[in-house]
């Protein structure tokens, strides 16, 4: 990785954080502590499970547990230290929303098998950890990767081909437009439709998904560039 590309800044913060400096630890938590409860307010966490997350986020990033690693260390500086907070933070929102959905869904049926009598011994995992679920994939990935995935199937074929050109190949608009008979300035509007309707549709999965979680498109282009398997641990 290029050192130009690095946030050098927060990646030696977040150095100094893993030895155990205590006064980069305190500016740790002065500096991004306010700023990631915000953040998860804005993307739909309520004022208390905001605050409950982003003090468990500190005790998960600077705690080993056994032969762990800590958290922290799998900071690269790619991105802004914020930017990866937010979205491990994000991540354990989820986390933490989808158990009491969970619970939620159970805790009727449970109480009425009980009235009835039916007490025997579920299956084995009826009321899995979460935890669990998540050792496999985070569910910060799996709602972006399935979102993503099905805004690009909706879009249309050849639409594709010239986001892909233009993006992941890097043509210019004057060369597309000589490969698709256009105008460049034609492509130029294609280009920006075509992206407007995949982060619409990308936008629409996620809400269909989990309707209290509110991401905007920067947000969602943000955590794109943080929410890796390695940054969950998932590596």
């Amino acid at each position: 990785m290029n050192h130009d590309s690095l946030h050098l800044a927060d990646l030696n913060l977040a150095q100094k954080c893993c030895e155990a400096d205590e006064p980069s630890i305190a500016l740790l938590l002065e500096r991004f502590g306010a700023a990631t409860g915000i953040y998860l307010m804005r993307a739909g966490a309520r004022p208390e499970e905001a605050r409950e997350v982003v003090g468990s986020l500190w005790a998960d990033l600077l705690a080993s547990a056994g032969d762990r690693p800590l958290r922290l260390l799998r900071y690269d500086g790619s991105c802004a230290l914020q930017t990866w907070l937010n979205t491990v933070a994000l991540n354990k929102l989820l986390t933490r929303k989808r158990t009491e959905q969970r619970w939620q869904r159970l805790a009727p049926l449970s109480v009425s098998e009980f009235q009835a009598g039916q007490t025997e011994e579920r299956e084995p995992g009826w009321l899995a950890d979460p935890g669990g679920a998540e050792a496999a994939e985070a569910p910060l990935i799996e709602i972006m990767r399935t979102a993503i995935e099905e805004a690009f199937l909706a879009c249309d074929p050849e639409d594709f081909v010239v986001l892909q050109l233009a993006h992941c190949d890097g043509l210019h608009q004057a060369e597309l437009g000589t490969i698709f008979g256009c105008d460049a300035s034609v492509i130029s509007r294609r280009l920006k439709k075509a992206q407007e309707k995949i982060a619409a549709a990308t936008l629409s999965k996620i809400r269909q998904t989990d309707p209290w979680l509110d991401l905007q498109w920067e947000d969602f282009t943000e955590l794109c560039r943080a929410a890796t398997p390695a940054c969950f641990g998932l590596d």
